[in-house]
């Protein structure tokens, strides 16, 4: 009778599991050395926020200071959080529990580009709306349900260049008839 060996009869179960850790590490030390920084919201990799180039604005006494606008859309108010930091644009709406019907959350960009939004460490559903340079719509997302992990947190963006995207509570497009086109005026509140 052969005797087994103890070796062989481990090698490829640790062979397996030591695979997947190498992998594992590797997407790890990837993602922490690229210029992508994902964040609950938006994808900051290839694109800069209006305030950065504004000292004025990002000279705020808090960084939980938010810039806020008011947004009407088909005769509809809101009263949004506009973010003025890097940390604030990276946060997003993952700083709320929920959102009212007449909030949201109003990112304004330097240039047009198809900025891409995600749900990564969101807590409830959104719409998110996407506008050109003349405050129309381009793109709109409904009902985005938060990621349940990061491997399987997919992001939006909109086929056109927009300049400004509007995050609301889930199904205000719909409540408010948002739609391709749909125009948005804003001012901020000082």
């Amino acid at each position: 009778m052969k005797k087994k060996n103890g070796i062989s009869h481990y090698f490829f179960p640790i062979m397996i599991l030591g695979s997947a850790l190498v992998v594992v590490l590797l997407l790890t030390f990837v993602f922490s050395k690229s210029n992508i920084e994902f964040a609950p919201g938006i994808n900051m990799s290839n694109h800069t926020a209006v305030s950065n180039s504004n000292a004025s604005l990002s000279s705020s006494p808090s960084a939980n200071y938010y810039m806020k606008a008011n947004v009407t859309i088909n005769g509809f108010n809101l009263v949004v959080d506009v973010p003025i930091t890097s940390d604030q644009f990276q946060k997003g709406l993952d700083v709320k529990d929920h959102l009212n019907e007449n909030q949201g959350m109003l990112f304004i960009f330097k240039e047009p580009d198809k900025f891409p939004f995600w749900m990564h460490g969101m807590k409830f559903p959104i719409d998110i709306i996407w506008f050109d340079k003349d405050k129309n719509v381009v793109h709109v997302e409904h009902n985005l349900q938060p990621c349940i992990t990061d491997l399987a947190c997919p992001s939006y963006s909109p086929e056109k260049d927009a300049l400004y995207v509007l995050e609301t509570a889930s199904g205000f497009y719909q409540r408010h008839n948002v739609k391709i086109g749909t125009h948005m005026d804003f001012s901020l509140i000082k």
